[in-house]
């Protein structure tokens, strides 16, 4: 991001919020605060702002970072953000999900034909039609529970108890993105930066909720990516967004996952949320740390009162995960990120991951330069106009391409959207999938999709969102 923001909770959480980011992305400027209640009764005043990982990174470039992110001064952009939770309806506690069921999914009759695989460039549904998933991301399993605030996953983001996939429907999406919390996944207590030790799934049922979601997306027809969004090494807590995967919890997410998901072929493992390549061993090439792995000197705390911590760990390659899935038996499509907050993808064909399958995808995060409202950046994206270049070259080598985040400006009063209005015709122009951040009822005044509980859309990128989905679903010859 071009400018990044420390916001603290009322509890000592860290939120962090970047100008013009995605993902989770706060794109720029202060956002107001609301309450929201926690789940254990303490209310909390802050700002939620989503994944502040897309449009972060260090600002546009026309050449692309071939070599290696820059090491920021300020903490990095991408990554979610961490709202408090709310319940709109005032209440200070939250439903109890199920305990934790770690049998697999079945496959509601109503969801049951949903199947997709990779074909060439294309996705594809069980009858070979090209499929272009069009959704949105549903924050808040990958920060609720690890940060204490609910012991429901969901910790009301979306303004209700669970998400509404009925009025997600309504928007004609047929994909929904889901960011998780490898230590909540796993349910290993881990340690924060003040040394305390935490509970990541202090409700017990982190494993059944995100099993119960597919189950019920599924059902209403929509695809589901899983997205390994927040990890930490070691005994660390994942409580904000690091570098990369790491090799001490990382490999056994995706193997756990895939174990259970594997026999749900509506379901997609989207390897790691944002990586961004910073404080690595002297020399080391970034694009093949993203594939083979490396030697990491610090991680992000997710502390209020330090960024970061030295501590030497070893992160997980994209190849390392994608061949734990494998080894599941399980044959999902798998999507895989870039340098950069997933903006630069320069260099992916050269360095993606190799899957026997053929089953890959590539992934790019993209939002808007800029957060200032009528400047020039605010209608290309983060590395400026080469990233549809770069993005036109992964679909030349026969590869998929997701836009699994993408945002824009919905300050209250906002009547365009300047970003979304040229990124999506150009994806589907190139038959390129996209799914918007954020469904969650967030005050801030970027990248988010609805206002509430219903799915009344935000001013300016949810309102353009929402009538460009509709208009594709409508086969307007011309939706712009």
């Amino acid at each position: 991001m071009s400018s990044n923001t420390l916001r603290y909770a009322a509890a000592g959480i860290l939120l962090l919020s970047l100008a013009a980011c995605g993902g989770g992305s706060s794109s720029g400027g202060s956002s107001s605060g609301t309450n929201g209640s926690s789940g254990s009764g303490g209310s909390a005043v802050a700002t939620p702002v989503g994944d502040t990982s897309g449009s972060s990174g260090s600002g546009a470039a026309t050449g692309g970072d071939t070599s290696s992110d820059t090491t920021p001064t300020v903490p990095p952009g991408p990554g979610s953000t961490t709202p408090p939770p709310s319940d709109s309806s005032g209440s200070t506690t939250s439903p109890t999900p199920p305990a934790n069921d770690t049998s697999a999914p079945g496959s509601p009759a109503s969801g049951s034909a949903l199947t997709i695989k990779v074909s060439g460039k294309n996705l594809v549904d069980g009858a070979g039609k090209t499929v272009q998933l069009r959704g949105v991301n549903v924050s808040g399993p990958e920060f609720v529970s690890v940060q204490g605030w609910s012991t429901s996953p969901w910790g009301g983001q979306t303004g209700d108890a669970n998400p509404n996939w009925e009025a997600m429907k309504s928007w004609k999406v047929n994909s929904v993105r889901i960011p998780l919390n490898e230590a909540s996944w796993l349910g290993y207590a881990c340690t924060d930066d003040s040394g305390k030790t935490r509970d990541p799934d202090p409700g017990h049922n982190y494993q059944a909720t995100v099993k119960r979601a597919v189950e019920e997306a599924t059902a209403a027809g929509l695809y589901v990516i899983l997205d390994l969004h927040w990890t930490a090494p070691g005994k660390f807590c994942p409580l904000a967004q690091n570098p990369m995967a790491d090799a001490d919890h990382s490999i056994e997410f995706w193997r756990s996952i895939a174990t259970m998901f594997k026999d749900v072929p509506s379901v997609l493992f989207e390897l790691f949320n944002e990586p961004f390549i910073f404080w690595t061993t002297s020399g080391a090439n970034p694009w093949q740390v993203l594939r083979d792995g490396g030697t990491f000197t610090k991680y992000v705390t997710g502390s209020a009162s330090r960024y970061t911590a030295d501590y030497t760990w070893k992160s997980a390659g994209m190849q390392q995960m994608l061949d734990a899935i494998r080894l599941t038996g399980a044959t999902n499509v798998v999507l895989a990120g870039a340098p950069s907050w997933s903006q630069d993808l320069s260099q992916w064909v050269s360095y993606q991951p190799t899957d026997p399958l053929n089953q890959l995808g590539a992934v790019w995060h993209a939002y808007p330069d800029s957060g200032v409202v009528g400047s020039a950046g605010a209608s290309v994206p983060k590395k400026g106009t080469d990233a549809y270049k770069w993005a036109e070259r992964v679909l030349a080598a026969r590869r998929p391409l997701v836009i699994s985040e993408t945002g824009d400006h919905n300050a209250a009063g906002s009547t365009s959207a300047p970003f979304v209005s040229r990124l999506l015709p150009w994806a589907d122009q190139h038959g390129v999938s996209y799914l918007g951040w954020a469904w969650d009822v967030w005050g801030h005044h970027d990248n988010v999709l609805i206002k509430d509980k219903s799915g009344t859309p935000t001013d300016g990128y949810g309102a353009y969102f929402r009538q460009h989905l509709l208009c594709i679903h409508d086969s307007t010859p011309s939706c712009r």
